[in-house]
């Protein structure tokens, strides 16, 4: 079975992919200046910035949602289209 199909599977059933145990959806947050926000995926490559470290200003970006296996440990996330900034 391809790794695609082992996603799509554990977000339907909610099973991890690793040994079948419960899933529970989380986040890892990113921290900024004024406090903490939920970790985003850029489309394209890493650009640098002297102001500000990384150019990010115009660029496409979606919420990551990452699920955690109760039994394992397990951790998998996702920038589904859904979830568009």
């Amino acid at each position: 079975m391809e790794h695609g199909q082992v996603s799509r599977d554990m977000e339907q059933n909610g099973n991890c992919p690793k040994c079948g145990g419960s899933l529970e959806e989380g986040f890892i947050p990113d921290t900024v200046q004024s406090g903490s926000v939920p970790a985003a995926w850029y489309r394209g490559p890493l650009e640098r910035s002297f102001w500000t470290g990384i150019k990010t200003t115009g660029r496409v970006h979606y919420q990551v949602r990452t699920y955690r296996c109760t039994q394992c440990g397990f951790l998998e996330s996702y920038a589904r289209e859904q979830d568009l900034m």
